[in-house]
């Protein structure tokens, strides 16, 4: 498949079923998620998120080129440090947001990992961390498919940091983490400002490395693999943590921390 072709297939893939194609999202976005939930969406996405700069440095420590190993570099030490965003590590900035909706930093670290989390999380290495598995196929279902999201936003044009700021009425050391990874409204081509560059990066990275027919067809299946586990690990914190007839969360009423 010609590389522009490749490409845009991916992004398709990606584009027919989102995060806002989940009921998760979709009650977070609405402003309807409750305490428990949001205290949970944190406790469940945090050991996917934990792991993300071990999957761009594994992926980049196989390229021979330098100019791509540098791009992704420049992630991974902007996600370690957040110099270029002028803030904390990211994943910590997630745990703060954690601490905001009552759930304690320790909570979530300890908690046990349920089995739908540990069946994205043993995709994810296996495709990022795996010597026997070509880099790209990481690139695709993993990189790609976290960093080139659509904009997360509500049917009124909501972004995902406008519904933590806004509806949630959380300060901003509990919005932080979605300025950086959900701040983009409908118009735009991906979740935030700072995906878009990683994404270009990305797309960088596939078009000269992932351009054999083998290569191609191996990180299509993949992506599609991360997909479905991707919503079946949202399904699990939907199904398992919200109930609608507990009291939506706001900030100004929250609970003490778990």
């Amino acid at each position: 498949m010609e590389v522009n072709q490749f490409i845009n297939t991916l992004m398709s893939i990606i584009a027919e079923r989102p995060k806002m194609k989940s009921r998760l999202y979709q009650v977070i976005m609405a402003g309807d998620a409750t305490q428990r939930l949001l205290q949970n969406f944190v406790i469940h996405r945090y050991p996917i998120k934990n792991l993300w700069v071990r999957h761009i440095m594994h992926i980049g420590s196989h390229m021979a080129e330098s100019d791509l190993r540098r791009l992704l570099l420049e992630n991974a030490y902007e996600e370690e440090t957040g110099d270029e965003t002028d803030s904390a590590r990211h994943v910590n900035t997630f745990l703060d947001f954690g601490e905001t909706v009552g759930v304690s930093a320790e909570t979530v670290m300890n908690a046990p990992i349920m089995p739908e989390t540990r069946a994205l999380m043993d995709h994810n290495l296996n495709a990022c961390n795996n010597c026997n598995v070509h880099f790209t196929e990481g690139a695709t279902s993993v990189l790609l498919l976290m960093e080139g999201q659509p904009p997360i936003v509500n049917k009124t044009g909501r972004s995902m940091e406008s519904v933590m700021r806004d509806v949630y009425e959380l300060p901003k050391k509990g919005y932080e983490f979605f300025t950086h990874h959900a701040s983009s409204g409908a118009d735009a081509a991906r979740v935030s400002v700072l995906e878009d560059k990683h994404t270009e990066a990305i797309v960088q990275v596939l078009k000269r490395c992932c351009n054999t027919p083998r290569l191609q067809e191996n990180a299509i299946n993949s992506l599609k693999r991360a997909i479905d586990l991707r919503h079946k690990h949202f399904d699990m914190i939907y199904d398992r943590y919200y109930d609608p007839s507990e009291p939506v969360f706001r900030y100004s009423k929250k609970r003490p921390a778990a």
